[in-house]
């Protein structure tokens, strides 16, 4: 096998087609020559000491358009006077080419005439860069303009060029164009853009859809959800290259935003909707579930090998299988991926499965119209209507599919499978080239070979003369599928929650919390202001979650009273629903997980929560447990202070502040299974702040408690220093307990009991020693609520991240 180059390839596509080499050079010079101008006038607007500024000989500012115009008028004229051959030629070209760089660089000052370089109108001058380089690149790969209209005798081509040239016309009357100009070029691009709908501002809409309302609607609407996202897209490319405009004048009012018409839908269109309304679940589910059955046929047929062997053979001579339904893992995964994003009503997923069932369907009528062979199997027709169905149950279902993915998922899909086909396939050409057993070994071919494994239907495409192991293969088809999964999931990303606390929530919150807080310990915790709530329609309840990796993740019981805890959960439900989120609930109450069940959750007893009755433990033995070591710590000096937030100085908050980050890097200590993540907000006067202090004065332990209810207090901060060890954690415990028992601190006034938080249930034996077991806590379970099995992974996962 030969060795192949870029040279040969560029010696073949453009030296011998044509002659071309000098349009090849012609671009090459108008690229470089664009480029470089951008990085030396971003570099001058940046004042930067190391690169020289502009040409002003004598004061006088010479604009690199002059450059240009100089470069163009010398090699085109010199492209027509010397003959020197083609190195001349050659030269020539590249000096075009570069000043029309030049000067298409300052074509909006040649339009405006006027300076605009750094103004909203010099990405005109980009506009005219993007519109010459397709152009030129078009010309380069054989493309002529207008249906390959060259000149000649033959009237139907002067026909053709002139049909093809009015739908040019229309579009640009329409509004469009970049669509109209590169449509001199790519016919098809013209014929669509001419059958669209024009732009609102455009002459065609003023002329047609004046006295067409519902058609003006529909452009609106259209230019509104298509053409400003586009342009938003184009325009941070734009800058990303060549510089962003300086900021617009405060004074200068912004462009007016077309009125979007909202006009009661047509005859046709409510007859429409009454006949297909009652199909639109059933067809989603039915997509869903035939998703479902593609996949286990897949899974069935690759781990089956004699069947997998059979389907192969068949499907590789005259017969066809419906959509998706392929012997072999790929296919499976895709199909899974496909029907979990359906069955959470992604609109992106709906697109994607669309247009690969469109393009099958394409395929299988183009094979039973080409082949006269598989027309006669009737197993052909039967695949071909199957697929039909399929699609057109998607159809059909369009409106259902209504999620719409997270802000920035197409540019996270694109990264993805740019960094990650190039991690695929420089793993896979090693592979290929270390096991390939027909020498000689060359990169190249190892290098083709694994692209066509990788990002290819390899059946499509010949592959290179390489035997490897069928273990190298199977590596690079999980390569492939892997990389396959993680474009798709990227593509597919749930919304984040942007929702947070506002401060009217957060004060219906407390006021709740006042009249009902007594019943849940880790009610406070639902004040965090990274989380999002859902109220009732009457707002007298709510439930409190954080999306944590696309799961809707509550936490606790919900607020309010309990004759509304099932209005708020369905509400919730709804609305994580309506984002595709994952719902599930951590440490639910066993009140509140009979709720959860009712509404079709699962569960099962994560936890356990310790609650210690102050008297009672005051009450105890004296001479064992925590009572005889505490007793020991306060002869050797430590003491404890208790105090309320409002009472601390803020210059101490900081300090303390300071010392719970510090041992917060070292723990010692597992965290809570619930936190308020924040210290020192003047919002939480009520929160306990208990220190205690070695002989010499020293801060050596922290524990923060929020208030529950009137009369108990629950753990939310445990920090020590490790070189102190746990010993006065135990000891501020105990004291705290004793004086609330006691009422010997103002700031425990009131308090009877005390929540030590949720502490996960030990998985290897139920005689291991739980947390605070000396100090003879009530334990109350904790539930972890999930509303489908196979969502339970992900419910863990996310509960642990909290």
């Amino acid at each position: 096998m030969g060795h192949w180059s870029l040279a040969d390839t560029v010696r073949v596509h453009i030296s011998g087609t044509g002659g071309r080499t000098p349009l090849f050079l012609l671009l090459a010079g108008l690229l470089g020559s664009f480029l470089f101008i951008r990085f030396s006038v971003r570099m001058i607007r940046r004042g930067v000491s190391w690169w020289p500024g502009n040409v002003q000989p004598g004061g006088l500012h010479i604009h690199h358009v002059v450059f240009g115009q100089a470069m163009m008028l010398i090699g085109g004229v010199g492209s027509f006077a010397v003959h020197g051959g083609p190195l001349a030629h050659n030269i020539l070209a590249v000096i075009f080419g570069a000043g029309c760089g030049l000067v298409l660089d300052e074509f909006a000052l040649v339009l405006h005439l006027e300076d605009v370089y750094w103004r909203e109108e010099g990405r005109q001058s980009v506009d005219a860069v993007i519109l010459a380089v397709s152009v030129i690149a078009l010309l380069l790969i054989g493309q002529a303009p207008l249906g390959g209209y060259v000149g000649g005798t033959s009237y139907a081509t002067y026909v053709v060029a002139a049909v093809l040239l009015g739908f040019v016309v229309l579009c640009l009357l329409k509004g469009k164009v970049w669509t109209g100009l590169l449509g001199v070029m790519l016919p098809f691009l013209a014929v669509v853009g001419a059958l669209r709908l024009a732009r609102p501002g455009s002459p065609w809409a003023r002329w047609r859809y004046g006295s067409r309302p519902r058609r003006m609607a529909r452009a609106e609407r259209r230019e509104d959800r298509i053409h400003r996202r586009l342009v938003a897209v184009k325009t941070r490319a734009m800058d990303a290259v060549a510089g962003a405009p300086s900021p617009v004048s405060l004074t200068k009012a912004p462009p007016a935003r077309p009125t979007i018409v909202d006009l009661p839908p047509s005859r046709l269109e409510v007859l429409l909707a009454r006949v297909l309304r009652p199909l639109r679940d059933p067809g989603a589910a039915a997509a869903v579930w035939y998703l479902r059955a593609a996949t286990a046929v897949n899974v069935v047929t690759g781990v089956v090998a004699p069947f997998r062997d059979r389907v192969r053979a068949a499907t590789n001579g005259e017969y066809v299988t419906a959509f998706l339904v392929s012997p072999g893992f790929t296919g499976a995964a895709l199909a899974l991926v496909l029907s979990i994003s359906l069955r959470r009503r992604k609109r992106a997923a709906w697109i994607v499965t669309t247009v690969l069932a469109i393009g099958y369907t394409a395929v299988l009528i183009t094979t039973e119209a080409a082949v006269a062979e598989s027309r006669g199997h009737p197993f052909n027709w039967v695949s071909l209507a199957v697929t039909l169905l399929f699609l057109t149950a998607l159809l059909v279902s369009r409106p259902v599919f209504n999620v719409r993915g997270e802000r920035g998922n197409v540019a996270l899909g694109l990264t993805s499978l740019l960094i990650g086909a190039v991690v695929a396939v420089g793993v896979g050409t090693l592979l290929v080239h270390a096991t390939d057993q027909a020498p000689p070994r060359e990169w190249s071919a190892s290098l083709r070979y694994a692209v066509v494994r990788v990002l290819t239907v390899s059946g499509l495409f010949d592959l290179p003369g390489i035997k490897v192991p069928g273990w190298t293969d199977l590596a690079i088809n999980v390569l492939s599928v892997a990389l396959m999964l993680v474009v798709l999931l990227a593509f597919f990303r749930a919304p984040r929650s942007r929702a947070r606390l506002v401060p009217a929530d957060e004060r219906r919150l407390r006021a709740l919390l006042r009249a009902y807080g007594r019943r849940d310990s880790l009610g406070y915790f639902a004040l965090r202001r990274d989380k999002s709530v859902c109220w009732t329609p009457s707002r007298d309840a709510a439930v409190l979650y954080r999306v944590v990796n696309g799961v809707a993740l509550a936490s606790g019981d919900p607020l309010g009273p309990r004759t509304a805890w099932p209005a708020a959960v369905t509400g919730w439900l709804a609305h994580a629903r309506r984002h595709a989120w994952v719902p599930a609930v951590t440490n639910a109450g066993p009140a509140a997980a009979v709720t959860y069940e009712a509404a079709g959750f699962h569960g099962f007893a994560s936890g356990d929560e310790a609650v210690v009755d102050a008297g009672a433990f005051a009450s105890g033995d004296t001479t064992a447990g925590p009572l005889a070591a505490h007793r020991l710590v306060t002869d050797a000096g430590y003491t404890t202070v208790f105090r309320r937030q409002d009472e601390v100085d803020p210059d101490e908050w900081r300090r303390l502040g300071q010392l719970a980050d510090a041992w917060r890097r070292h723990p010692a200590e597992r965290s809570a299974a619930a936190a308020l993540g924040r210290l020192g907000d003047p919002a939480d006067g009520d929160y306990l702040l208990a220190e205690c202090r070695d002989p010499n004065g020293r801060t050596c332990a922290l524990l923060g408690f929020v208030p529950w209810g009137p009369d108990g207090l629950t753990l939310d901060l445990l920090r020590h220093d490790r070189d102190s060890g746990r010993t006065p954690v135990d000891h501020l415990l105990t004291d705290l307990l004793l004086a609330a028992a006691r009422t010997t601190a103002p700031a425990l006034a009131g308090v009877t009991r005390l929540s030590l938080n949720v502490h996960a249930r030990p998985w290897h034996g139920a005689d291991r020693v739980r947390p605070y077991a000396p100090y003879s806590p009530r334990w109350h379970p904790r539930y972890l609520m999930y509303e489908r099995r196979l969502d339970l992974p992900r419910a863990a996962t996310a509960a642990r991240r909290r």
